[in-house]
């Protein structure tokens, strides 16, 4: 596709910006609440959503990470939307979070998911010779343990 081909659709490089960091941001947070909706097993809602932001994050640079990179360039409405919706899509991990961990206070469930996000969101940056499959199946793992192994159970 050549430069002005996609000045065609997108009136800008802060337009085009905005699609391709949005876009993603709205399938997550879509396929959370689908899960959320329909998957009664809190853990078992977890897990899947887990598994599709695994996926996802191996399958593409996860649109966070180049939103934190490029945030300077996205005019500043657009940057709180973008905000809002990883906000969002971040409640609906805390909310089966708090379901399965109660000994948790609110603030230390969003630290763990955040964290969590930050662990799956980092593993396309780091080459370690596995193939997808067993990164995406130790980061899952990972993931899981994170959330729901209280520490003194370690």
């Amino acid at each position: 596709m050549s430069g002005p081909a996609l000045y065609r659709h997108f009136p800008s490089k802060q337009a085009l910006l905005v699609a391709v960091l949005e876009d993603p941001l709205n399938d997550l947070l879509a396929h959370a609440r689908e899960i959320a909706a329909k998957v009664t097993d809190p853990r078992k809602a977890l897990e899947e959503m887990i598994d599709y932001h695994v996926t996802r994050s191996l399958q593409n640079v996860p649109s966070t990470l180049v939103f934190l990179k490029n945030e300077h360039n996205v005019p500043e409405d657009e940057r709180h939307r973008m905000r809002r919706l990883m906000r969002l899509y971040a409640e609906e991990w805390s909310g089966l979070v708090e379901r399965l961990r109660p000994d948790l206070s609110d603030a230390q469930t969003r630290i763990l998911t955040h964290a969590v996000f930050s662990m799956i969101n980092s593993v396309p940056q780091f080459n370690s010779g596995l193939d997808p499959e067993s990164v995406g199946k130790t980061i899952q793992t990972a993931a899981i343990n994170a959330l729901l192994v209280p520490p003194d159970a370690v």
